[in-house]
């Protein structure tokens, strides 16, 4: 069976490793997509174990098409009866990128109408639409002219654990605060910390990723238990399969923030998650902390684009600075938006990844504290 796992930009090759770990076959990245071939039981694994998967799709079918009647002849062509029966409701998520198909939205109301119109031609009923809970979602993507039918076998996004109470401000999407951390080859023994943390995405991700908990732990339901070709037996064994190796973490982990309603949001989206009482979480300026042991420091810092550039810019260099000074024998991991406010950080990266961030492009910093560290001349 041919699988389409797709993922946030420069998460690309994370999520590869992640699939080869899981033992999919003929891998082939794409932009923001991994492709692969996997069983059923693949299929599941991929929903319910892969943290940087957004969502997986099962390609039914691909055509050239250059203009809306053939995209809706294309469409209408598929029979449709094996997924969409009389009693399913339907939703279609549409993507394009070609100078011809310009708005996805029209792309989707184009593909509605072929496919409600194909069962209502050969089968003589109409399905209901539901945008929120469908029976059967289907993925219209058209890159120029090529356009490629799937299935959704997700449902929602696979981002949402499903385990957040409570969310301050704008917080990470969970499957980069995923791809964040796998990035940055943490070791799983040194602390793991987030002086920024917000409402804690990262600090909860780090926490399941050191206990094994499955990433799709508390999604009650996949898109892919709707179907009618649905192996329950299988998915049940999968689901044994990891959730027997869920384990005590072996580090410890601290989440602080200045703004005690982070913390609080913090402790709250804590509640659902097991070993919890291995995160240390406190209310604190990061520039009175400092470190007694190697630490893992993963900082996503503010970078709203309506704070003034000079405040900006003295906040990363104090940043930097107190890193330089108080870290010392820690690993440091900078995730901003701003390039520019970086140049005021002071301490040279080791390493540096380009990712999508909500639209915008984003850079993660690699810093290796030592005593000395010399600033960029």
């Amino acid at each position: 069976m041919k699988i389409v796992v797709t993922t946030l930009q420069g998460l690309e090759n994370v999520l590869a490793k992640e699939l080869a770990d899981l033992n999919l076959q003929n891998i082939k990245i794409s932009k923001r997509a991994v492709e692969c071939e996997g069983s059923w039981a693949q299929l599941y694994k991929c929903n319910y174990q892969v943290r940087t998967a957004i969502r997986v799709l099962v390609p039914i079918q691909e055509f050239q098409v250059s203009n809306e009647d053939q995209l809706y002849d294309a469409v209408y062509s598929i029979d449709w009866y094996p997924y969409i029966k009389e009693e399913n409701t339907l939703a279609i998520r549409a993507a394009a990128n070609s100078p011809v198909f310009k708005n996805s939205r029209y792309v989707t109301y184009k593909a509605k109408d072929a496919i409600v119109d194909h069962l209502r031609d050969k089968y003589g009923y109409r399905p209901s639409i539901d945008t929120k809970n469908p029976d059967t979602q289907v993925h219209i993507f058209i890159s120029d002219e090529k356009l490629i039918v799937s299935l959704d076998s997700s449902g929602q996004s696979l981002h949402l654990r499903n385990y957040k109470e409570r969310f301050y401000k704008a917080p990470l999407n969970e499957v980069i605060a995923a791809g964040i951390i796998l990035l940055s080859d943490w070791n799983q023994q040194d602390t793991f910390y987030d002086p920024m943390c917000g409402s804690g995405t990262l600090v909860s991700e780090a926490l399941m990723m050191a206990s094994n908990l499955p990433p799709g732990y508390f999604i009650k339901e996949f898109g892919f238990q709707k179907w009618a070709d649905y192996h329950p037996e299988i998915f049940k064994a999968i689901k044994q399969s990891a959730d027997e190796r869920i384990q005590q973490p072996e580090c410890a982990f601290k989440g602080s923030d200045y703004n005690k309603f982070a913390v609080r949001d913090l402790k709250k989206n804590l509640q659902r998650l097991p070993f919890r009482e291995k995160v240390q979480v406190f209310q604190r300026d990061f520039f009175k902390t400092s470190a007694h042991e190697a630490h893992h420091v993963i900082i996503n810092p503010p970078y709203d684009k309506r704070v003034e550039q000079k405040g900006l810019d003295d906040f990363y260099k104090m940043t930097g600075d107190h890193l330089k000074n108080h870290w010392q024998g820690s690993q440091a991991w900078i995730f901003t938006t701003r390039k520019d406010a970086m140049k005021s950080f002071g301490l040279h990266s080791s390493k540096k990844y380009t990712l999508d961030n909500g639209g915008d492009e984003a850079k993660l910093y690699k810093f290796e504290i030592y005593a000395g560290s010399k600033k960029r001349g």
